[in-house]
């Protein structure tokens, strides 16, 4: 069963490590419906009869804004970590993900307890030194707002979702022509050649007159407006800065590494070992009487779990399941290994509608580490202990004290903190960090803050961080004056005026192409040069990017006859092309790795707009509110 278990989810297993593996922060992967917290149990949608609750959204939200900024860093706009703009997209990512988790159950795809306890304690993420960490496990789970059992079901469903996507996935086929044609088009090469009238210094030869300036400026002037600007002033209440100012005693240090110790002791960790007999037939029941007459005779437990145990990925190693402090197994099991002695053997026991013999192969005594070599440790966990402790009662008074106030200078003086300013920033955010979080920038530009000259509600940014901010500066919007606008006008006016002439002179050029004239004619007499290419493929060789995509948007030449055409490169030039043939790729040209990895790419493209579509479908047709 085990072994069945681990070759079936082998596929749908590493899908999920590597997306959970990034803290779960994928939004089509987030399952938040039973965990606790402070938001509002308010429903904000359902997926046929499953609830998506505003506290769900809430906290995805969170994991998406982190995963952004883990992408991204401090490069990100802050427009694109706020609520307007991510609320949308991440309730349409959950509404897909429990559509997809409903169309599963339905189907009855799950994974048993057990399976779910193996794969948790076989996670890296939750291993120290090769073994299990529960310590480990409880910490990180708790980061990302879980409890043992609430992951646990987060887990189950996360697998049985990506089991429904690869079972979609692996229907997907292609037909031998279907590929012959995507590579004669994905492989094909152009031949072409062009010439380049060069912008250069020929806007500064343009003349502008004053009446051309002011008609541009009134056909534009919708379009000169600045930017709304303010600036606040704030309070950033983080318990890393509270931490810094906490000092911790001798004395404590000293009691809280004993009662380390004492806990130590008593998690020593135990190796085990099984063997598992699965069903409860008669062939079943003998395996177990023989099983249990030759355990009395005294034979070797290994090589009777080699002959008899039903866990394949065990038996060969003598039935041997590695060390657990008391967690890693089924409670039943853990319960049954802690009353035996190092040595001895269980008599049989159901567990999971299977039988077992357990072993209790050894204990192993763990060695707590010196009160020096842990009293940095301890006195940093001291110190954030006690910084949570001051940041609840600092952030209540935060709250209390800064709603009415006339300024936060006077709050921080009470609450022995410390007040920010900002320079201007649009909506947009700006470059402090407390205005990487949208939040915060969307309550400076909020009726509260900009206009009724209130402090800001207390945002709490994160379990350990809340920002205050209130009002200094404010620059509304103002539509700019022609003095303000007329260099750039100038500019914009005699570059229009040189692309004019360059566009008057290549459309003489593409007459006298039209007329008989070749390219080479074209760029002797003019005296330009002719550039020539070979055998281009769409990823351009090194030419530049609008150039190879014109070139590959040209239709075939037609009765030996090139097809010419025109367009304005990024640097303001202009190219007058003549593309002269086409070839199709063959796929029997193809090495044998290039068309298995030509069909591997293809496929997998089909795979993901035919599953995109097959989901759309689904989502049509559920009961969503």
């Amino acid at each position: 069963m085990l072994q069945g278990m681990r070759e079936n989810m082998k596929g749908a297993v590493a899908v999920f490590i590597v997306i959970f593996l990034g803290l779960i922060l994928a939004i089509g992967l987030v399952d938040l419906n039973s965990l606790g917290g402070g938001y509002s149990e308010s429903d904000v949608a359902s997926v046929n009869g499953r609830a998506i609750s505003e506290r769900d959204l809430q906290i995805a939200l969170g994991q998406e804004r982190q995963r952004l900024q883990t992408q991204f860093g401090n490069n990100l706009p802050a427009e694109f970590l706020s609520d307007e703009r991510l609320r949308e997209p991440v309730l349409q990512g959950l509404v897909q993900r429990n559509v997809l988790l409903d169309k599963a159950i339905d189907g009855r795809m799950t994974m048993g307890d057990r399976e779910i306890d193996t794969l948790i304690t076989q996670m890296p993420e939750f291993q120290s030194d090769g073994q299990f960490d529960p310590q480990l496990f409880v910490r990180a789970i708790r980061n990302i707002g879980h409890t043992p059992d609430s992951f646990r079901i987060l887990l189950r469903d996360d697998v049985v979702v990506n089991q429904l996507r690869n079972g979609i996935a692996a229907t997907t086929f292609i037909t031998d022509q279907e590929l012959k044609n995507v590579v004669a088009l994905s492989r094909q090469t152009r031949d072409f050649s062009w010439i380049q009238l060069p912008l250069g210094d020929l806007p500064e030869s343009m003349l502008v007159n004053d009446d051309e300036v002011k008609q541009y400026y009134e056909e534009n002037k919708q379009s000169y407006v600045t930017e709304e600007k303010v600036a606040v002033e704030y309070i950033d209440l983080k318990v890393s800065d509270i931490a810094e100012t906490v000092i911790v005693g001798e004395d404590d240090i000293k009691q809280q590494y004993e009662q380390e110790v004492l806990t130590q002791s008593s998690s020593n960790q135990r190796e085990a070992a099984h063997i598992m007999i699965e069903g409860d037939d008669a062939a079943a029941q003998q395996k177990i009487k023989d099983v249990q007459e030759k355990l009395n005779d005294g034979v070797d437990f290994a090589s009777l779990a080699a002959e008899y145990s039903d866990d394949f990925g065990s038996r060969e190693n003598g039935g041997n399941l590695g060390l657990t402090s008391g967690d890693a197994f089924p409670p039943a099991f853990e319960s049954v290994l802690a009353e035996l002695s190092e040595g001895s053997i269980s008599d049989p026991v159901i567990i999971d509608s299977a039988t077992h013999f357990i072993k209790l192969v050894s204990v192993e005594i763990s060695t707590p580490p010196t009160l020096q070599e842990s009293q940095a440790r301890i006195e940093s966990e001291l110190k954030l202990l006690q910084a949570e402790q001051i940041f609840v009662e600092q952030l209540s008074a935060l709250k209390d004290l800064s709603f009415n106030a006339e300024n936060l200078s006077a709050v921080a003086e009470q609450l022995s903190l410390v007040v920010g300013k900002t320079t201007q920033f649009t909506r947009e955010g700006g470059s402090e960090p407390v205005l990487a979080d949208g939040r915060v920038v969307d309550a400076a530009f909020s009726d509260q803050v900009l206009q009724q000259g209130y402090s800001s509600e207390v945002l709490e940014l994160a379990p350990d961080n809340a920002v205050v901010i209130k009002l200094v500066e404010h620059e509304p919007v103002r539509t700019l004056t022609l003095d303000e606008k007329q260099d750039e006008i100038i500019a914009a006016l005699k570059l229009q005026k040189a692309k004019e002439q360059l566009a008057a002179q290549a459309l003489s050029f593409k007459t006298a192409l039209d007329s008989g004239e070749t390219l080479a004619d074209i760029a002797k007499n003019n005296d330009l040069k002719l550039n020539s290419e070979s055998a281009i493929t769409r990823d351009g060789g090194g030419l530049s990017q609008e150039l190879t995509q014109h070139i590959f948007g040209l239709s075939r030449p037609k009765n030996n006859k090139p097809t010419t055409s025109s367009l304005y490169l990024d640097n303001n030039d202009y190219a007058l092309v003549s593309l002269s043939d086409v070839n199709d790729a063959k796929f029997e040209d193809l090495t044998e790795e290039e068309k298995r990895g030509a069909r591997l790419s293809l496929t997998r493209s089909i795979s993901v707009d035919e599953f995109q579509a097959w989901q759309q479908r689904l989502v049509s047709k559920a009961d969503i509110n």
